[in-house]
């Protein structure tokens, strides 16, 4: 009788550890799909709780390991706050063209984490005849705009450049209130009716350009985008720029000037959602794990991702609406858009849950309608995923699997709520209890005895 108590006992409790002890799993996210020239491989790993032990992250055949950056942050599970750790390994491309990165592991929490295999594209930077085409003296200080014409809310890049050709004899250098002199031109050149992006610059290095057959050295002192925000055509005021050349054996000062400047700001085409489309030029990009295996009742993700050039705080992807097919659950939203930078990318996690069997179009449920800078009208993006389920319809299929998403819309938040966890710890004393009592019992009977 006691080793039957003792039993159910350890029963009990292992299978309210596992009731209980459920964690949100780590995850890897691999991006972008499309690796620009100078642009590199990013591995992101996320991992739920504290503390936590990650392992190296793999050699991969075609890059060169780069530096690892992590990122704390705290997201709420289960109605309970828990830390969010952001491990995100960079390498930097050898190779071009269509590439797949192998499937890989990684150990995380002394367990071995899965990742699938991926195909990435990495464009090959173009060796032009010339860095730059641009009319500009020995010695000069310029500014530079990526764009003289834009639509409202179109991004467009400010340079403000010092170029120093290699055939100058003469010496010149940077005085010491050069950063206080790069501050003056932020504010005097700053946009009212425009929001700015502006690139961090913490040291003034020299580049060396090819222009017009000439090697030049240029010296990138401001750089930031900007966004219009009405029709209003934006002014750019001339700039005074206090050098400091080599006359003899000492430093005089001398004064170089820009050009005044001016960006055409035209108006969006009459559209219903005019006030409401992103502007710019955007793509798709789509994860979907086993995209021919999925079961009513069964959850799946799919992760859909916004990439391009604009401005993506102001990329919004509709909401989906639950129907008789599918019911949609949105549980991760990422953007990431660096400072100064008119690349970015916007990602929605969602777990989707099929009620139906049958081939289903996920083009009926994720479109974006945007403005298209590029071909200067309003275009739609589509999702080219297509959904096969099996399995029967889940209002009368008594067998399906019930996951952490079932009848989601039906939880009341208006009654009392209970800890579960509290309970658990309760009826384990108490059946602790009981065991002693029995275990005394039992003693007390071979005494006796």
């Amino acid at each position: 009788m006691l080793r039957t108590i003792i039993y159910c006992y350890f029963l009990l409790i292992f299978t309210f550890c596992g009731v209980f002890g459920q964690n949100s799993a780590p995850r890897v996210e691999i991006t972008p799909e499309e690796i620009q020239p100078d642009g590199k491989l990013e591995v992101h790993l996320y991992v739920v709780g504290t503390p936590y032990t990650v392992g190296d992250f793999p050699e991969i055949k075609g890059f060169k390991k780069d530096n690892r950056t992590i990122k704390h942050s705290q997201v709420r599970l289960n109605r309970k706050k828990e830390d969010l750790h952001e491990i995100t390994q960079f390498y930097t491309p050898e190779v071009f063209g269509k590439v797949t990165i192998p499937a890989f592991e990684i150990l995380v929490n002394q367990k071995i984490l899965e990742v699938e295999a991926k195909q990435v594209t990495i464009i090959k930077k173009e060796e032009p005849k010339n860095d730059k085409d641009i009319e500009i003296e020995q010695v000069d200080f310029v500014v530079e705009l990526s764009k003289k014409k834009v639509f409202v809310g179109e991004g467009f890049m400010l340079n403000i450049n010092f170029y120093l050709s290699d055939k100058t004899t003469s010496q010149w250098q940077f005085p010491t209130n050069i950063g206080a002199q790069v501050e003056q031109f932020a504010k005097k050149i700053k946009p009212n009716d425009c929001l700015e992006s502006r690139l961090n610059i913490s040291n003034l290095v020299g580049k060396k350009l090819l222009i017009n057959g000439e090697s030049y050295t240029v010296y990138n002192l401001f750089e930031a985008i900007y966004y219009p925000l009405n029709d209003k055509d934006v002014q750019f005021p001339s700039l005074q720029l206090l050098m400091q050349k080599q006359k003899g054996t000492s430093f005089v000062d001398m004064s170089l000037k820009t050009k005044a400047q001016t960006v055409v700001v035209e108006k969006l085409p009459e559209h219903p959602l005019k006030e409401k489309v992103p502007v710019g030029v955007f793509r798709f990009a789509e994860q979907l794990k086993d995209e021919k295996k999925q079961f009513t009742g069964n959850s799946f993700e799919y992760r859909l991702t916004v990439e391009g050039e604009g401005n993506f705080s102001g990329v919004n992807i509709p909401k989906v609406e639950n129907n008789k097919l599918f019911d949609f659950f949105e549980t991760n939203t990422v953007s990431r858009q660096t400072s100064g930078n008119l690349m970015g990318n916007k990602s929605v996690v969602y777990k989707i849950i099929p009620k139906e069997a049958g081939e289903f179009e996920m083009a009926n449920y994720f479109i974006l309608i945007y403005f298209n800078t590029a071909l200067s009208k309003y275009d739609t993006l589509k999702s080219k995923r297509v959904v096969l389920v099996s399995g029967k319809a889940l209002y009368d299929n008594k067998e399906v699997k019930k996951d952490i998403f079932s009848d989601i819309e039906n939880l009341k938040t208006d009654e009392k709520s209970y800890n579960f966890r509290e309970i658990a710890k309760v009826f384990a004393n108490f059946v602790v209890g009981l065991m002693i009592l029995v275990y005394l019992y039992i003693l007390k009977s071979k005494n006796k005895g």
